[in-house]
């Protein structure tokens, strides 16, 4: 037996010991006590976590309590599922749909007076913070509070913020408006100093897709489709804030340069907060609610969680295959997320980024058509695009499950490229105004190195056989005859892509050429343009299936697919020598994570996943450029 096989089988035996003690301690804490009402948010008492105010105790008997939500929202709010079924629910980071849906518990609920939306360094995307604010304002619209708190505000989470009733910021905290800020790296140069080029064509003439390998900066055709797009997000910003605080454009614009040089007690004369508060929000929680009310952690992990005592039981949790489980007439979710490539699918974790395979999402679709009890579905996407074969067999299932039931799309913060060519085959699409859609378009080529070779004093021999034997060599360009057979075959594929989205969409876009060539939109854009149907998120998308397909609210159940990872496929995909899907980011290149934020590593690790593809496909329908919005 070798080292390393020894190395392996230690590491399963303590990752499986690992596993029973963390569903041990979950079926342990399952018979602790409910939290009282005075119990703080704070137990632990770190500095600078926010406290939850002490609600009274000395509630009317005959009186029943008023409720009042408490939501901490931190880090990144994933989409989806959560992707290991085996995990006990405390180690799991809550999911946009899982805020959601507690916020429409609130709004439905006659008992809540309000919900407090605590903010502690979250990172958001600007489609989740488009749903996240129609779901405070349908709260508010029932007639409840709410209040969100943050010890520092950046622009994303002030957008959510200015949608409640009252704006609190810690006192001597800091709002911190950059505006829209977009870097692009052009890497033609760094290429040259080191011996090699990129040698890329594409189809599209707006596609812009080759220019960070080929050029120094940016194309006019690039500029042409990327400022609109910038212009028409910086409008919506300055709309949201607007009217979110009741300010006219010129001084919502004023405010966004003079923050970073304005007071706490400024912020509130100038009408970006509504109450400085201390750390407890005792002062601002009584104005708002009262003396008497009790405290309902909505993000409480332990919710609805069963106990399980038994061993056994726990060790068949661990390695039990989910499976679809639809008691009644119910609508589907099925999630998209990440650049798509072949085979299996990856939900994402610390070994490599989340990535949609074609063989995951076509078994994910067909499960959803055959089931009779779900009755329509709606594919939630939020790609750069990736593989063109992989796209194509997505579409192809998708088409044959839209033929049997309603497929309506919605769109997270985007779908480009392949992203959009999936989406084009459901009936309806929707888009939030933050969204990003389009790059129709098609790329492809290599990386030549053969500079780079003779710097090194490397000799290369090369032996093909055949007509196109040696067009992928890693030495040279391709030579003119090469060029113009990918060309053919790029336009080919081109024209597919066109027809495809001209089979889903129809007459709603009246020139395809118009949308098309690469081209980039946001939701709003979307809309005008016949890309898309409606602004509204997955929410909205879920609301109107229901009503297509005749079930009312509260009569069915919202199914999520593919189905989240087991143990037993975590485990052969830790120590296989591949990731799933076929592609994995080279770990030397896990540690840019350390010096980007959260949003800006997810857009550059799609990518660099994109680009990765290369090494298996020549022809991908993919939006490369890391668009990162600060």
């Amino acid at each position: 037996m070798t080292t390393h096989t020894r190395f392996r089988i230690a590491w399963l035996f303590f990752v499986l010991l690992t596993a029973v003690f963390v569903l041990t301690q979950h079926a342990a804490l399952a018979d602790e006590p409910e939290p009282t009402a005075t119990a703080s948010h704070d137990e632990a008492g770190d500095e600078g976590q926010a406290e939850e105010a002490a609600p009274q105790d000395d509630f009317d008997e005959d009186e029943e309590p008023l409720l009042v939500g408490w939501m901490e929202l931190s880090g990144v709010l994933k989409e989806g599922p959560a992707p290991y079924s085996w995990l006990a629910a405390e180690n799991m980071e809550p999911t946009l749909q899982r805020v959601i849906d507690e916020l429409r518990n609130v709004e439905l609920d006659h008992r809540y007076g309000g919900v407090v939306i605590y903010l502690n360094d979250v990172s958001l995307s600007s489609s989740q913070i488009d749903e996240l604010s129609r779901a405070i304002g349908a709260v508010r619209d029932a007639g409840a509070k709410v209040l969100v708190f943050a010890q520092q505000y950046d622009l994303r989470s002030y957008l959510l913020a200015c949608q409640a009733d009252r704006v609190l910021l810690q006192n001597k905290g800091m709002i911190l408006f950059n505006g829209l800020n977009v870097e692009e790296l052009y890497l033609a140069g760094l290429l040259e100093k080191i011996g090699a080029r990129a040698d890329f064509l594409q189809v599209g003439q707006f596609k812009g897709a080759q220019e960070p390998l080929t050029r120094t900066g940016p194309s006019e055709q690039w500029n042409q489709n990327i400022d609109p797009l910038l212009n028409d997000l910086y409008d919506s910003i300055l709309e949201k804030i607007a009217e979110g605080r009741g300010l006219d454009r010129q001084e919502t614009e004023r405010l966004l340069g003079d923050c970073w040089v304005l007071s706490d007690q400024q912020y509130v004369e100038r009408g970006l907060v509504d109450e400085l508060t201390e750390r407890d929000l005792t002062a601002a929680t009584g104005d708002a609610f009262g003396e008497n009310f009790h405290w309902v952690d909505l993000l409480d992990p332990h919710d609805g969680q069963e106990q399980v005592e038994n061993p056994f039981v726990l060790f068949r949790m661990l390695f039990e295959k989910p499976k679809v489980k639809v008691n009644r007439a119910s609508l589907a979710v099925v999630h998209a997320a990440g650049p798509i490539t072949g085979g299996e699918g990856q939900p994402g974790h610390t070994f490599g980024g989340q990535t949609i395979g074609s063989d995951t999402l076509v078994r994910a679709l067909n499960q959803a058509r055959d089931n009779d009890k779900i009755k329509g579905v709606v594919l939630r996407i939020d790609s750069p695009g990736g593989s063109a074969l992989a796209s194509e067999l997505i579409w192809q299932a998708a088409r044959k499950l839209a033929k049997a039931k309603p497929l309506y799309v919605s769109v997270g913060a985007m779908a480009a490229s392949g992203g959009y060519y999936i989406a084009s085959a459901g009936h309806q699409v929707y888009a939030t105004p933050g969204s990003i859609l389009g790059s129709i378009g098609v790329v492809g080529g290599k990386i030549v190195i053969g500079g780079l070779y003779e710097k090194l004093g490397i000799a290369v021999h090369r032996r093909s056989r055949g007509p196109l034997g040696d067009m992928f060599n890693s030495v040279e360009p391709f030579t003119e005859q090469q060029q113009s057979t990918l060309q053919t075959a790029f336009e080919r594929t081109y024209e597919q892509f066109t027809g495809r989205v001209m089979t889903g969409r129809g007459e709603r876009i009246a020139d395809i050429d118009a949308v098309a060539q690469g081209r980039l939109f946001t939701g709003r854009q979307a809309v005008g343009n016949g890309l898309a149907d409606e602004v509204g998120g997955l929410e909205t998308a879920l609301a109107d299936l229901a009503h297509e397909t005749g079930l009312d609210d509260g009569d069915y159940d919202i199914i999520d697919l593919p189905l989240p990872q087991s143990f037993s496929d975590y485990l052969e995909e830790m120590f296989s020598l591949r990731s799933r899907g076929g592609v994995a980011i080279p770990e030397s290149l896990q540690a840019v994570r350390a010096v980007l934020d959260p949003r800006a590593w997810h857009a550059v690790e799609q990518v660099l996943t994109g680009l990765m593809l290369l090494r298996q496909e020549p022809v991908l329908m993919l939006m490369p450029n890391a668009i990162v919005i600060r």
